[in-house]
């Protein structure tokens, strides 16, 4: 049969994290872009996160932790990131494609910047790559309050195509971005691009999210909902639909919902994964059962390498360790306590391994209640008493009411 010109393709963009090295610690990305079907119908773009190829030798180790460690506090190499899969997107486009993104911690950050930057400025044509570099300057000088007035002289200079992002999937945002702060005694902040909390460009949000990650630095970045559905910024008069959002909350630390531990160790990572492939499936991303069963359900074949079953009672890093404690006893300034149980005095808390906040009736995933269930001890201080299930097929929850 000939291929139909007229039916649209999937771009499929997964942006990785820090420090994730291909070979023996797969992040959720990556195990997701080898899952992801690669033919004429779908098209798949993987950007390694900094650190994630792995330099040989005792020396390229220091050198790519040193590495990892700066770009990750100074959110050096994030323009990169954002123009190579930006660039990616200009050349490959055409009407009727629909563009799926997906990201882990700092590369879900990127995702949802190149999201905000579609957004804003418009998506290039391949003979306008040349543009690609203006179009992002244009998108970091603007605000969500401001009148935009840089990215709308962009657009009439340029006539940028229109795109909706159809599925945004990231496993645990952080941003990275450390801005000092306005005199020497304030606190350093995390910038937060234009549209990385709100972007009506986006037709479905999901996001996984750690529950048991108390480091200061890695702070999660949500996402705000309800929102609409307006791809095109300029249209008025209409009625918009709403926007398909869902955030959960996963039992483990940061690389324990997002991967790249050791694949023994990486049990509890396997339901974010398999919960993102199930949502990203739903609407249309094109997957290889085989590599779903393989990869992300460990069902074993033959001559492959081995990959882990989901356990609810796997094992849980404590990813606050003596690298990281330093920053826990750093004055923080209280307009950002996000557990009200920490004491301030003159305006500063000591953050000391500070928990994440989860609103009541929130989501929480079944696997959570079945660990609290198989793990003797396992309460965490800030899962609410009400919060949401969800379910997930094949997973019996041992107490699905619990007053839940």
């Amino acid at each position: 049969m000939a291929k139909d010109e007229t039916e649209g393709r999937n771009l499929v963009i997964c942006c990785d994290g820090t420090n994730n090295e291909i070979g023996t610690r797969l992040s959720n990305v990556l195990k997701l872009y080898k899952i992801a079907e690669k033919s004429d119908r779908q098209i798949a773009y993987y950007h390694p996160g900094i650190g994630t190829i792995a330099m040989p030798g005792t020396w390229g180790k220091w050198r790519r932790t040193a590495s990892s460690l700066f770009e990750m506090m100074t959110g050096h190499g994030l323009d990169r990131d954002v123009l190579a899969a930006y660039c990616f997107l200009c050349r490959h486009y055409r009407e009727g494609d629909r563009i799926y993104l997906f990201g882990f911690s700092r590369g879900a950050y990127t995702v949802r910047v190149l999201a905000g930057m579609i957004y804003l400025v418009g998506l290039l044509r391949e003979h306008q790559i040349n543009f690609a570099e203006y179009a992002l300057k244009a998108y970091k000088r603007s605000s969500e309050t401001d009148d935009h007035a840089i990215a709308r002289e962009f657009r009439d200079v340029v006539r940028p195509q229109v795109a909706a992002i159809d599925f945004l999937g990231v496993w645990d945002t952080v941003s990275s971005v450390i801005v000092p702060g306005s005199t020497p005694l304030s606190d350093p902040t995390l910038e937060e691009l234009p549209f990385t909390r709100h972007n009506p460009a986006v037709a479905v949000f999901r996001h996984a999210m750690a529950i048991d990650e108390f480091r200061r630095m890695f702070r999660i970045l949500p996402w705000k909902e309800p929102q609409e559905f307006r791809p095109n910024r300029y249209s008025q008069g209409e009625t918009f639909p709403t926007q398909d959002c869902r955030q959960v909350w996963f039992a483990g630390c940061h690389s324990d919902v997002g991967g790249g531990f050791a694949e023994t160790e990486s049990a509890l990572s396997k339901y974010p994964l398999i919960w993102m492939i199930e949502e990203a499936e739903k609407h249309g991303l094109r997957v290889r059962t085989s590599m779903v069963n393989h990869i992300a359900r460990g069902q074993p074949r033959e001559g492959a390498r081995n990959y882990m079953k989901p356990d609810p009672a796997g094992l849980l890093h404590r990813s606050l360790g003596w690298a990281w404690a330093p920053f826990e006893i750093m004055p923080k300034e209280k307009k950002y306590l996000d557990w009200t149980e920490r004491r301030s005095f003159l305006g500063y808390y000591l953050p000391r391994g500070e928990p994440r906040t989860i609103l009541p009736n929130a989501w929480v995933h079944a696997s959570v209640i079945e660990r609290q269930g198989a793990v003797p001890g396992y309460k965490p201080v800030n899962l609410p008493e009400i919060f949401q299930t969800e379910t997930m097929p094949g997973l019996a929850q041992s107490d699905p009411s619990a007053g839940r």
